[in-house]
């Protein structure tokens, strides 16, 4: 999705919003344990995701610092500790090395569920923009890429390897100016219906098949590419990768930018 989660002024996408907190989360000069960079991306991911409904103090405790269920934050107060260090690292951090960041994260007392705004100098710029270039999207509306995730829902681990690998390619397509869809479970009807819809009468559509399966102890991440008009597969690949006990995400968002570099170039030159 690309909606926008800031409450007032310009606003930036969720897109933007990902990519700045992986610059951020990469930067050293960001003073913060590993565990706290933990803190940070998790509530900024179930933010953007349209799930900040489940940033409570007993989450972050039993998700991110690893409180067992009868952890009470009440008692313990980890959760409120390590926000008011949270909160005073990104006020340096934007204050020094990223004065220059074009978005701004925070977490405002009171509450665990950031915010999001652009810098004050790049707010005005990106309005301009953005009004300049209405014309010429509109005119010039891209094609349209709908990923279809066929990892096995049996396997959880899979499962949501499938989803790290669908959210990354979201990104990445969206930014290369593709309209995206992404095939829903079988219970919401509508939006199943749409994408039949289009699969019938498909125009410049692609399909774009993943799927993550475990194959003893490596995971195959795998992609396929194709027409939606003739079924035609203008490109794919594979890639297998030991498991481990984190998700990835490197080695997952590098097969992401692979996977959306070969789709650009091949759309190129037809």
């Amino acid at each position: 999705m690309d909606e926008s989660v800031s409450a007032h002024g310009a606003e930036p996408p969720t897109s933007e919003i990902f990519e700045s907190l992986q610059t951020l989360l990469a930067n050293d000069s960001l003073r913060l344990s590993e565990r706290n960079r933990r803190f940070l991306s998790f509530v900024v991911t179930q933010t953007i995701e349209g799930r900040s409904e489940r940033i409570k103090a007993y989450s972050i405790g039993v998700d991110v610092f690893g409180r067992d269920d009868s952890f009470d934050p009440t008692v313990d107060p980890i959760v409120r500790i390590e926000a008011t260090r949270l909160r005073s690292a990104l006020t340096a951090y934007y204050e020094g090395a990223g004065a220059g960041d074009r978005i701004r994260i925070a977490m405002p007392r009171g509450g665990y569920v950031p915010s999001f705004a652009w810098a004050p100098d790049v707010a005005d710029s990106v309005v301009a923009a953005k009004a300049a270039t209405a014309d010429e999207v509109n005119a010039a509306p891209a094609a349209t890429v709908v990923i279809h995730d066929h990892s096995g829902h049996a396997d959880p681990e899979a499962e949501l390897r499938g989803e790290l690998f669908t959210d990354a390619l979201l990104v990445l397509l969206r930014k290369a100016r593709f309209k995206t869809l992404v095939v829903p479970p079988a219970e919401r009807a509508a939006a199943s219906g749409s994408i039949q819809a289009l699969f019938e009468k498909p125009g410049e559509s692609y399909l774009l098949d993943i799927a993550v399966r475990p194959l003893a102890e490596r995971r195959r991440y795998s992609w396929r590419f194709s027409d939606l008009r003739n079924g035609e597969v203008l490109a794919s690949d594979f890639r297998d990768y030991f498991a481990r006990a984190v998700a990835g995400f490197e080695l997952i968002d590098e097969l992401a930018q692979d996977a959306a570099r070969s789709i650009t170039a091949v759309l190129a030159v037809r």
